[in-house]
């Protein structure tokens, strides 16, 4: 069983080597695909941003105890999941509108 979590709400983000993401949720899929088959990520699924994702932005989208890398930031984690908490939906909520306000081409 899946939470609808696990399908809809971002869980990270990872670059690809054309320099596009791809935002996926908590299967490693793109966000809303509800599959346990693989998946290739390709259009229409990538994104790419107006402006390169700077260390400061990976850094402030990152969740609390979680790695990020110029190539991967998780928005949240085992330690911090949005459903666990008022105070982890509100931290999560911050990673999302930080994200949300970021252009696409």
């Amino acid at each position: 069983m899946s939470e609808f979590r696990h399908v809809f709400l971002p869980y990270c983000l990872e670059r690809q080597a054309d320099g596009r993401w791809a935002v996926l949720n908590r299967k490693y899929k793109p966000v809303g695909m509800h599959t346990s088959a693989y998946v290739k990520y390709e259009d229409p699924y990538l994104i790419r941003f107006k402006s390169p994702l700077t260390s400061a932005t990976l850094q402030a989208l990152c969740a609390p105890g979680s790695e990020w890398s110029e190539t991967k930031v998780w928005l949240y984690n085992d330690g911090c999941i949005p459903t666990d908490s008022a105070a982890h939906w509100t931290a999560y909520q911050k990673r999302l509108e930080r994200l949300a306000n970021l252009q696409i081409v």
